[in-house]
């Protein structure tokens, strides 16, 4: 088990793909309902078998968002699955808006092939007298199957961060107007529909209500994040050799030097960014807070220790 609670599946393609502990709680859950519910032992394992064979589709979706960055040279560190769905980690963000949409749709694009895979197989299966009926064929576990799929393009395409449609809107709006605008208006979209979303949820749809609360606080993350990213991107440039990762995390001038020692020891990256309240400051190196600790200063603050030129 790594540092996020995650174990290692395997890896193809040289990105490794992990399940976070709390996976392990949906097969589970689904094999307890089931038995609880007066199912057998094979409609339990039936059922686990399903969701093993989903989360193999979410696997597959986000190795369509990795592949497509990588053409546009940009890696994949690692695909973690959780009990809500999966997450490609990019090193970082498309520099460009039409990279940004191509790597959105590479998702659902290959749960549409999934899905088309599947209906032709099972139409063909039907035709050579392999399954009883074509009635039959929807009532099927790969039936089901391509109906997840389908269902997974349409709620990854709502237009809400951080499914992938908030992501395309962004894009395509940010062709046309600056890069901060675009996610403001995404943003707002998206937390227009989940409020929505949590009307529809107070009609006795609980899990709509949780999805809505999800949406609406990623929306305004991802909303902070980009203006974050638009005040310190500039800075990043000036430094060779070094671009801004995806998942970077300012650093608060208020925070002690030795309670964020270990975690930037390990990082890549040689300087970070430090903001103080809504301010960027100015930037940490690594170099800096290695004197520091060697001299017994680790108790001074972020903020005494960073560059502002």
């Amino acid at each position: 088990m790594n540092s996020n609670g995650s174990y290692k599946l395997g890896e193809f393609a040289g990105i490794g793909v992990y399940l976070h502990w709390s996976f392990f709680l949906v097969p589970v859950l689904i094999a307890f309902s089931t038995l609880s519910g007066g199912g057998g032992v094979v409609a339990a394992i039936e059922g686990v078998a399903f969701v093993l064979a989903i989360f193999g589709c979410v696997v597959l979706h986000e190795y369509g968002h990795a592949m497509m960055a990588r053409r546009y040279g940009i890696e994949t560190r690692d695909i973690t699955l959780y009990p809500i769905g999966g997450v490609a980690r990019l090193d970082r963000i498309p520099d460009k808006p039409v990279q940004e949409l191509a790597v959105a749709l590479a998702g659902p694009a290959v749960n549409v092939v999934i899905a088309t895979a599947l209906t032709g197989g099972l139409i063909l299966a039907a035709m050579l007298g392999l399954v009883p009926s074509i009635q039959s064929v929807f009532g099927s576990f790969f039936g089901n199957l391509i109906l997840v799929n389908v269902a997974l393009v349409v709620f990854n395409m709502l237009p809400a961060f951080p499914m992938d449609g908030g992501r395309v809107l962004r894009s395509v709006l940010a062709m046309n107007m600056n890069y901060v605008r675009a996610t403001e208006i995404a943003a707002t979209v998206g937390q227009v529909l989940a409020v929505l979303l949590g009307v529809l949820g107070l009609f006795g749809n609980w899990t709509l209500i949780l999805i809505a609360v999800f949406v609406y606080f990623a929306a305004g993350a991802e909303l902070r994040y980009a203006r974050m990213r638009s005040s310190v991107e500039p800075f990043f440039e000036q430094l060779p050799g070094q671009e801004m990762p995806v998942d970077f995390r300012p650093l608060r001038a208020e925070w002690q030097v030795a309670s964020v020692s270990d975690a930037l020891m390990t990082s890549p990256m040689q300087s970070f960014p430090v903001m103080s309240g809504p301010n960027f400051v100015g930037m940490l190196f690594k170099g800096d807070v290695l004197k520091a600790i060697a001299n017994g200063l680790g108790h001074l603050r972020v903020g005494d220790l960073v560059r502002s030129n």
